[in-house]
């Protein structure tokens, strides 16, 4: 019976998985079967499903071949994308896998009992602990380094992740991109006459799925350019300058830089929203991402977009509180449209999402890639792929033509074999221009580029990510005790003390989900709102009377060291 399910198990994932992923499921087999292979580099196009890839790799957990997962990323936003990934209830039909990892910040003990976790590049560059290494050291790791193409050969974040490459037992490292906008080289990736190594050595096994690839599975949506052009005019060192947006070349960051500072970004937003409204009356669950430049056209164009009744809100960092709430909602919530300031990189992924407005002057190849390839995910509730597109809205200038007819080659086989029409004309500078003066400008015209063509998934992810789950036994246990205190006069100090002494002196900051429950519910027993305490040795219930001095509501230090025993401090209480 086992033999005919790991048949069937296997059969399943050759029906669902697409090119890349049976490609990291063969490397797997091998291991698992004596290959010596250690490395494996994956270049997948943005949007194709580099998450499944860590799944896939916890096979290696499940016949002991390793004992942990670490999935390092770029953002903190990736890391709730991570956790969910691991609880996909799709991934888990069609890999067959229970495996759960953490959002984990330097913890002390980061995996928690789990079967792993997954932090960043810029935890780990502003740790003042060695726990992440100490586990390393520790324990066998596969070690995953996501968007690697962020760690430049030599820099800080090289140096910081060479310790933990060098003691996981495997390495996987993937990227949506083989470059980095200063063409500086990308760490622990081998190079040959400045081009990365993308061929299979003993060790080191490589993958990649290009766009073409993606486009032929269906595992992407095609695009539609929509540009647009315009008369500009400037001021530069005294000298005015005027001509079309589409035709200035040597001067075209400085054109971009006016058009986007005068009325031009404005008209184009209003395109680009009319098509989108237009298109959602059709496509209730379409989703709408606008990215801009500053703060200031971010508070403009969320106005315009509050102005006609959508729920619009602003990202302003991608490591703010505020804006991982606004993306999380716009991910998972009823947020429709989300106005970013340069920041819709990796982590957005948001299958409802179909129509980009591009107001920014950023034009790196890779920037751009990455940022154009959040509308591309199919939406599998969206009805067939056939009736789906990706909707990309921005200027006609010089500097992002080059980047759509890069993209435009790199899928001109499918295009072909689809008898699609496509046009267009990738890569450049246009940063920021604080000599150029912009004077004003007008929308003059558009034009459309076609760039043509499974989704993984119809379930949806029930399960909390186990960082939503710690954070809501904290946050239970927290008001608890805080309402015990206010009713009964305590300070909550006293009652902290007394919970960590009943745990025998471990922090709640460094419990596992288990212990924290077994918190939760020792404080609702021994605490209780309602009712007197029954439990001996603790702060009784007393409710009303008068508030007892400092002296007898916190204990001495003498008392607090009997109590452990040995007269050690007791450190942090959550």
């Amino acid at each position: 019976m086992g033999q005919h399910h790991q048949r069937g198990l296997e059969a399943n994932l050759v029906l669902n998985l697409r090119k890349h992923q049976l490609k990291m499921l063969s490397i797997v087999n091998a291991i698992i079967d004596g290959a010596p292979t250690r490395k494996i580099l994956i270049y997948a196009v943005p949007g194709a499903g580099k998450s499944a890839i860590p799944l896939i790799a916890g096979k290696l957990i499940s016949h002991g071949m390793v004992d942990k997962i670490c999935w390092i990323c770029p953002r903190t936003a990736l890391q709730d994308q991570a956790e969910r990934n691991f609880l996909d209830l799709g991934f888990r039909d069609i890999l067959g896998h229970q495996l759960t990892i953490r959002t984990s910040t330097n913890d002390i003990d980061p995996c928690r009992g789990l079967d792993g976790f997954v932090t960043t590049y810029q935890a780990l560059s502003v740790s003042k602990n060695s726990a992440v290494l100490d586990d390393f050291k520790a324990r066998r790791y596969i070690l995953i380094i996501d968007e690697n193409h962020h760690a430049e050969e030599s820099s800080l974040w090289h140096k910081i992740l060479n310790p933990l490459v060098d003691h996981a037992k495997y390495l996987i490292l993937m990227t949506g991109t083989l470059e980095r906008g200063n063409d500086s080289r990308i760490a622990f990736v081998d190079y040959a006459n400045s081009r990365p190594i993308m061929t299979d050595t003993v060790e080191t096994k490589v993958i990649q799925y290009y766009r073409v690839d993606a486009l032929r599975e269906r595992a992407i949506l095609p695009i539609e350019f929509t540009l647009f052009d315009g008369s500009v005019e400037w001021e530069k060192d005294g000298e005015r300058k005027e001509g079309t947006l589409s035709r200035r070349i040597d001067d075209a960051g400085q054109a971009l830089f006016t058009a986007l500072n005068t009325e031009f970004a404005d008209n184009l937003l209003e395109r680009g929203l009319s098509h989108w409204v237009a298109y959602k009356a059709n496509n209730p669950r379409s989703k709408l991402l606008v990215v801009t430049a500053n703060y200031d056209h971010a508070k403009r164009h969320v106005k315009k977009l509050k102005s006609i009744g959508l729920r619009a809100k602003i990202a302003t960092s991608h490591e703010s509180a505020q804006a991982l709430k606004n993306i999380r909602e716009f991910k998972l919530g009823d947020l429709e449209a989300l106005v970013a300031i340069c920041i819709p990189y990796e982590g957005i992924d948001v299958p409802p999402l179909t129509h980009v407005i591009l107001l920014t002057r950023i034009r790196s190849t890779p920037w751009i890639h990455q940022c154009i390839s959040r509308a591309v995910r199919v939406d599998p509730q969206a009805g067939p792929y056939e009736t789906q597109k990706a909707y990309i809205f921005a200027p006609d200038d010089f500097l992002f033509r080059q980047v759509v007819e890069r993209i435009k080659s790199e899928q001109l086989a499918v295009i072909q074999a689809a008898k699609e029409g496509a046009g267009g004309v990738g890569n450049g500078g246009g940063g920021i221009r604080e000599d150029v003066i912009p004077l004003g400008s007008e929308l003059t015209g558009e034009r459309s580029v076609y760039l043509g063509g499974r989704a993984m998934s119809n379930y949806p992810a029930f399960l909390e990510p186990p960082s939503v789950v710690e954070s809501g036994l904290h946050e239970k246990i927290s008001m608890h005790v805080r309402d015990f205190c206010y009713k009964n006069f305590y300070n909550d100090k006293r009652i902290n003390s007394e919970i960590k002494l009943a745990f025998g002196g471990k922090a709640r900051g460094h419990m596992t989900t288990g212990e924290l429950e077994a918190v939760l519910v020792h404080v609702q027993r021994v605490y209780p709102l309602e009712g007197r305490t029954e439990v001996d040795g603790v702060s009784k219930t007393r409710g009303p009377g008068r508030r007892p001095s400092p002296a007898e509501d916190i204990r001495n230090p003498e008392q607090l060291a009997f109590l452990f025993g040995d007269g050690s401090p007791i450190g942090p209480l959550w």
